[in-house]
């Protein structure tokens, strides 16, 4: 396994220090399973890292002025939300605790539902996770069980979180994205292809053999039940933590432990990030080939990336680098931001 890196230098004269000549590291690493490129620019982080703080007063005025049109509050939610058809869910939505589950209204996926967290119309992210965020998780695998049931096909499925606007949410309300095909998704393709090839090349396991190399790297955070926690060797941003289970490799699989053990490392992660100022991110939780037998070459994993600050002047943390050119960019090392993060664990 290659943690492959290539160091250039920016040189200029800046104006910051009366013209004098500058010379900037620029690191780019590739992603030892993907080969997918990010950029490390160093020592800019504290340039921006007010771009992700949040002012809560804007965060708490725009949750009031949203909480009397929200369909995803309780006075509203059952004749505000769609119901499935009898034949994939009997009693039209499903229920865990307070988390609700319903057929997205607008489709982005030809099974999509979405499950709401809480009666709460806002929380701040660390009273998300655990016991909310895994109630919805469980709901989640109620409904893809009982798609696999309704259908004789393979399935793939990811658990999507967008949280406040700047994560790309139009909906303030707590609530996470179920999606599944029978046709995979970009990012998941290419995980299932890129591990299925590294087994066929090593016969090992890719994902148990990172988990054994990030252990033994700075990167390394922690370990929380049977996942392993980590930042990534070459993050798509600048806020981006990775788990891995040792053990599972579909949703299917998963138990209240399990379920427990993830949103309790996802509730640590929230923690870092509220004490950070950030509030907006986003959340996959992906899966095997629900169905099949992945166990020999794949692992389930959990990726949440910290986003741009709800605040004047509302900056966004992606330019075209990343949502054209397709290419990752950091400006803090995910070492850095590991050391600071392990105490949380």
């Amino acid at each position: 396994m290659e943690f492959r890196n290539e160091i250039r230098y920016a040189k200029f004269r800046s104006p910051l220090k009366n013209f004098e000549s500058e010379e900037q590291v620029v690191e780019h690493r590739y992603d030892p399973l993907t080969g997918r490129s990010t950029v490390i620019t160093r020592g800019r982080f504290q340039y921006v890292k007010k771009l992700f703080e949040s002012d809560l007063r804007e965060i708490a005025e725009v949750a009031e002025k949203t909480r009397a049109s929200c369909p995803f509050c309780p006075e509203k939610l059952e004749l505000s939300t769609p119901k499935f058809q009898p034949e994939i869910i009997e009693e039209g939505k499903i229920q865990v605790g307070d988390a609700v589950l319903f057929p997205g209204l607008f489709a982005h996926m030809e099974n999509n539902a979405i499950v709401v967290l809480s009666k709460e119309h806002y929380l701040q992210p660390k009273e998300l996770a655990p016991e909310k965020m895994s109630n919805a998780f469980k709901a989640g695998q109620e409904y893809i069980k009982r798609l696999s049931l309704t259908y004789d096909r393979t399935f793939y499925a990811c658990f999507i979180e967008n949280y406040l606007p700047l994560s790309g949410s139009t909906v303030i309300h707590p609530h996470i994205q179920i999606v599944v095909s029978d046709l995979s998704f970009n990012l998941l393709r290419e995980l299932l292809g890129k591990s299925q090839e590294y087994y066929s090349r090593y016969k090992n396991n890719f994902w148990l053999d990172l988990i054994k190399e990030e252990e033994k790297s700075e990167r390394y955070i922690g370990a929380v039940g049977e996942t392993a926690w980590f930042t990534p060797f070459a993050p798509s941003n600048t806020y981006e933590v990775w788990s891995v289970s040792r053990k599972r490799s579909s949703l299917l699989d998963l138990n209240k432990e399990d379920f427990e053990t993830f949103t309790k490392g996802v509730s640590n992660v929230l923690s870092f990030y509220q004490d950070e100022g950030l509030s907006n991110f986003n959340m996959l939780l992906y899966s095997g080939p629900l169905g099949e037998d992945s166990d020999n070459y794949f692992r389930l994993g959990l990726r949440i990336v910290g986003r741009a600050g709800y605040k004047e002047p509302f900056v966004s943390d992606l330019w075209g680098l990343q949502t054209i050119m397709m290419e990752g960019e950091s400006y803090d090392t995910p070492e850095d931001m590991a050391q600071r993060l392990k105490k949380y664990f």
